[in-house]
């Protein structure tokens, strides 16, 4: 075993189980209104009243679901039950299908948009669930969150996905999904975070319309989203595709150049895996060689034309960067990319663990500065970095077991 990948999973598997999981249970469990707060300050107190958001409670249901699944332990269940079963009675739209975007405290409704890309983190989570529970009821609700979205978020003309409907799924441009402006109707994080719902999907339903459509939205993110010549990802696009800024988000782009290629050996077909291969690892590449820096931080976004940086780093940039590189490495053997992985696992636990407090703080500045209110909101969630230490000990796991084999 490489001692440096040993090294990884010994520090991974310790975050993981010792700090980052037992914080969310133990200061993010609402005992009052049931699921989790809305938000935890930096001193690791709830927010008062602060309303529960799509997007970390479906990510809630799948990292204690993929916890369970990975660690077998039971604690992790019940995290997974008490998310899916919160979720289920409070952000599930009986009547439309589909999840709502934000309820109150109480649960009560305050957005009943359909905020697509916190439906596809609905039907992740959900897909998840059902690995790790076999519980039939989150897969059947995860088909009624695809089913909606191919028959009102689907784009039959130009293909991938548009970004928010209203709350009976029609289909509004002006209603703000992740885009900055109506008139970018399709943005890059939308589609992302659609990949990898639809992958998970896809490993418990094999239907045919089921590999068809995570074929064709693999294509899509290679063909129409990647930008080639630079190996970057495009940030937003009009419908037809057409490009709308120049910026580069370096967190997106080594999250999706592990994200496509776990797509790709899901799907099982050896012209998509090469294809996956070859553009991963140039992406890969890009990254580490324009937008990691010394301290061993993954840069935020660079804007090409203004020729800015992002004066700031988030937790989960550096998560997906410690994913891809270790991925690259394993693509290419490139000794380079395993020391990337490591020098940002470093960075992490130097910088963004709180080993004061418990938990992570999620936004520093340059020099590592913590300038963040906050441990948990809305977005701020245990899914990139949990995933992060579970990707860690399952691709650990894979390896020692192939040696083993040999």
């Amino acid at each position: 075993m490489n001692p440096k990948l040993q090294q990884l999973y010994d520090r991974a598997y310790k975050e993981l189980t010792e700090n980052l999981l037992p914080w969310w249970m133990t200061y993010a469990v609402d005992k009052e209104n049931g699921g989790f707060y809305g938000a935890v300050d930096i001193n690791n107190k709830p927010v008062p009243h602060a309303n529960k958001h799509i997007v970390l409670n479906a990510r809630l249901v799948w990292t204690f679901s993929n916890a369970y699944r990975v660690l077998g332990d039971p604690k992790y269940k019940e995290m997974a039950d008490r998310a899916f079963n919160y979720f289920k009675t409070y952000f599930w739209d009986k009547e439309n299908g589909g999840a709502y975007q934000e309820v109150d405290e109480f649960g009560k409704p305050v957005s009943r948009i359909k905020f697509i890309y916190g439906n596809a983190f609905t039907m992740y989570g959900f897909s998840e669930y059902f690995r790790a529970t076999g519980n039939e009821e989150a897969l059947e609700m995860a088909k009624i969150v695809l089913e909606k979205m191919e028959a009102f978020v689907y784009d039959k003309e130009y293909k991938g996905y548009f970004e928010a409907c209203r709350e009976n799924w029609k289909h509004d441009p002006w209603l703000h999904g992740v885009n900055h402006d109506p008139s970018f109707e399709k943005s890059m994080n939308n589609h992302l975070h659609i990949i990898e719902a639809y992958t998970c999907l896809l490993r418990s339903n094999k239907a045919p319309l089921m590999q068809n459509k995570v074929r064709e939205q693999l294509y899509v993110m290679l063909n129409k989203i990647v930008d080639n010549d630079i190996h970057h990802y495009v940030v937003f696009q009009k419908r037809d595709w057409t490009p709308t800024t120049r910026e580069v988000s370096y967190g997106h782009d080594i999250e999706g150049s592990w994200l496509m290629m776990e797509t790709a050996e899901v799907l099982g077909e050896p012209e998509a895996i090469r294809k996956t291969r070859d553009v991963s690892v140039q992406m890969a590449r890009a990254c580490l060689e324009e937008g990691f820096n010394e301290k061993g931080f993954m840069m935020t976004e660079y804007d090409i034309m203004t020729d800015r940086w992002s004066k700031r780093v988030s937790w989960w940039e550096q998560n997906e960067a410690v994913v891809g590189f270790l991925n690259a490495w394993e693509l290419t053997g490139e000794e380079k990319f395993l020391d990337a992985s490591l020098k940002c696992y470093d960075a992490i636990d130097k910088y963004f663990v709180d080993h004061v407090g418990g938990g992570w703080f999620p936004v520093l500045d340059l020099d590592g500065n913590n300038v963040s209110p906050i441990k948990a909101n809305g977005w701020t969630c245990p899914y990139h970095n949990g995933r992060m230490c579970m990707e860690i000990i399952e691709r650990y796991r894979k390896i020692k077991a192939e040696e083993e084999a040999k």
